[in-house]
């Protein structure tokens, strides 16, 4: 497979260059006479299109190495498998790899985080096909950005001012971005502080996660607790422990990842069942909440499947996966429990909802 058709070229402008290559750049720009906009950030160029398959997914894991895949696309069968080198230029000098990888239905629009200042995936990034990618910094915080049934708008945390939950129109992304001058759509709710979360696809329902209180002692992590709310009438139930939540297409259940396996439940907090078991590997700590990347759940657009990675380490071998060969993409049929390989070496994925999902 030649990979350098594929690969991004992504070039951080001159202003965050080191020095001899700044200088070599800048004379060869005065030589080629060419004029240098001081709103410029970085210069790429995306494809003309991104793969078309069903999943995209992430194989990057850890900031300090890099690879030439760093986002993969595949069919649920495991089919067509192509994988884009993309490094974006950071603020801090450096190249940061795609995290928590998501994709509008007809292929328009690519959506991930790249990691902040303090390692953690925080700044958001959207890139259209031929287009350049944008950082939108918007004090975004952690977790995969959640599109709306219209995949117009994303739903993000951001950690300024905390706890807070917002609608961002992912049109409205531009480069160095002023938060307060942007229209962004507020879903902070008033009992709690969200930490993320998801809407419903008729975008009337907020299901959000929230860390609580420690429950046994200051080294005890805290345990987050799932709530699903009403928007227009406030009404809130409690879904219980976990993360991650993700409406199926029809809007009749969430699925979430449970402190030992995957859950589904349905919007009015009943009939709550596990569909996928699943166990850290040995001295992991509280699984999976400890973890650098916990499975999240993604659902198929025809609401049968879902799709997500597991740590596949055998117990004993090491405390956590931080290596993207330790991880597996799997779906499961949520009927029959059947639980599919799709491949070796990819975390994170994301079901794209074609356009006539909800």
């Amino acid at each position: 497979m030649i990979r350098e058709n594929r690969k991004m070229k992504l070039e951080r402008c001159i202003t965050y260059a080191k020095v001899p290559t700044r200088k070599l750049v800048f004379y060869i720009l005065i030589i080629a006479g060419l004029h240098i906009q001081s709103s410029c950030s970085f210069q790429n160029i995306a494809p003309d299109q991104f793969p078309d398959t069903d999943i995209i997914f992430q194989t990057e894991t850890l900031w300090g190495e890099r690879s030439d895949e760093t986002l993969g696309f595949v069919n649920a069968d495991g089919s067509i498998l192509t994988y884009l080198s993309i490094l974006i230029p950071n603020k801090w000098g450096g190249k940061s790899s795609p995290c928590y990888p998501t994709i509008a239905s007809d292929g328009s629009t690519l959506v991930f985080r790249i990691p902040s200042a303090t390692g953690t995936a925080g700044e958001l990034v959207v890139m259209h096909p031929s287009q350049r990618a944008i950082i939108c910094n918007v004090e975004m915080g952690g977790g995969r950005p959640s599109l709306t049934g219209d995949q117009n708008l994303a739903l993000i945390h951001l950690v300024s001012p905390g706890g807070r939950l917002a609608l961002f129109n992912l049109a409205n992304c531009e480069e160095g971005m002023d938060p307060q001058s942007i229209k962004i759509y507020d879903m902070t709710t008033i009992q709690h502080s969200p930490r993320g979360g998801a809407l419903s696809p008729n975008s009337q329902t907020l299901a959000f996660e929230e860390f609580g209180n420690y429950q046994d002692s200051e080294e005890t992590p805290p345990l987050p607790t799932i709530y699903v709310q009403d928007l227009a009438s406030g009404l809130e139930i409690t879904i219980g422990n976990g993360f991650a939540p993700a409406w199926s297409p029809d809007g009749q259940w969430i699925a979430f990842t449970g402190v030992d396996g995957i859950y589904l439940v349905k919007a009015d907090g009943t009939d709550k069942r596990r569909v996928v078991e699943y166990q850290s590997p040995e001295g992991g700590g509280r699984p999976p909440f400890e973890e650098d990347w916990p499975p999240l759940p993604s659902w198929s657009p025809d609401g049968n499947w879902l799709v997500y990675h597991k740590c596949t380490l055998e117990p004993g071998l090491q405390t956590n996966c931080n290596v993207r060969e330790d991880y597996t993409i799997f779906k499961v049929n949520i009927e029959t429990g059947e639980e599919i390989k799709i491949l070796d070496g990819g975390l994170n994925p994301c079901w794209r909802w074609q356009q006539d999902a909800p």
